[in-house]
């Protein structure tokens, strides 16, 4: 089963369940850590149970959801400003990134780049010099400990991470809650670019990278730390991604035009994905113990 959403304390599900099933739109209601959740059976079936969704969330008192044609369901609402009520915090991500790689024309305008690398930098006479990490807190440059995550450097670098990050950070959106998302999504940025730094020396990287690894291992372990959670990460997807960790070690990378991948990031952000996995699972088991 996929999770679609989590009704707040206040929202009686009944009405939408009711349209549903009218709709033929096999689906489970379960109720998981204080909340229930809405869960559906066929992935195919998700433009309509959007729609309905929105629908019910714009009217869930008075809209007769038997009278919405099932012609219409086949579109799914996927207006940015519907996605934005959903999901707000992957939307402004992604938006920032898109954002990011135009105003540094994917890293060929090297005077803009400078603003959002980790350390400000000068170029003189082919050379590169930049800051210790301890200036950016002099400087009091604070963005720069999250800005390289928005940092991209070929288009498909961008598309790789901006497609995992759409994907898999949508439903843990939905799964844990805007605030818990964002606070884990700068957590593992923040801790994977200055450990990149730290370990490389050297501040020209970036990417949401880190952030995919993080989600990835969040998203593959929550299931196995608690079964009524679903699967979003297949066992041989997780695979995929080790080896490819594995493989960002290598040469291979730059062999076939990919560029030097800062691999740190990769494996800090898969670490502290599955650390704050734990951290979520064990603070939740606590408080609905």
């Amino acid at each position: 089963m996929y999770f679609v959403y989590r009704f707040e304390l206040t929202e009686d599900p009944k009405a939408l369940t009711q349209a549903l099933w009218h709709h033929k739109i096999a689906h489970q209601v379960i109720f998981n850590e204080g909340h229930n959740e809405l869960w559906l059976r066929d992935p195919r079936q998700l433009p309509a149970l959007e729609k309905i969704l929105t629908l019910w969330k714009d009217n869930p008192t008075e809209l007769d959801y038997t009278k919405v044609e099932k012609g219409n369901l086949t579109q799914s609402n996927t207006s940015l400003f519907a996605q934005f009520k959903r999901t707000p915090v992957t939307i402004v991500l992604l938006l920032a990134t898109l954002l990011v790689a135009v105003l540094t024309e994917l890293g060929g305008n090297i005077e803009t780049v400078g603003l959002f690398t980790i350390s400000a930098f000068d170029v003189i006479n082919g050379q590169i010099y930049f800051n210790n990490l301890s200036e950016i807190f002099v400087r009091n440059e604070y963005w720069r400990l999250f800005s390289p995550a928005l940092l991209h450097f070929s288009v498909l670098h961008l598309v790789f991470n901006t497609l995992w990050v759409w994907d898999i950070g949508r439903k843990l959106e939905r799964l844990l809650g805007s605030v818990v998302w964002a606070v884990g999504v700068f957590i593992v940025a923040v801790l994977s670019n200055i450990l990149q730094y730290e370990i490389s020396g050297y501040p020209l990287f970036g990417g949401l990278s880190g952030v995919v690894y993080g989600l990835i291992g969040f998203a593959w372990l929550l299931p196995i730390l608690k079964t009524s959670f679903p699967t979003m990460i297949s066992k041989q997807l997780m695979v995929f991604f080790i080896v490819w960790l594995g493989i960002g070690y290598t040469p291979f990378p730059e062999m076939i035009g990919l560029g030097s991948i800062a691999n740190t990031a990769h494996s800090i952000g898969l670490l502290v994905g599955l650390g704050l996995c734990l951290v979520y699972w064990l603070v939740t088991k606590g408080r609905h113990r």
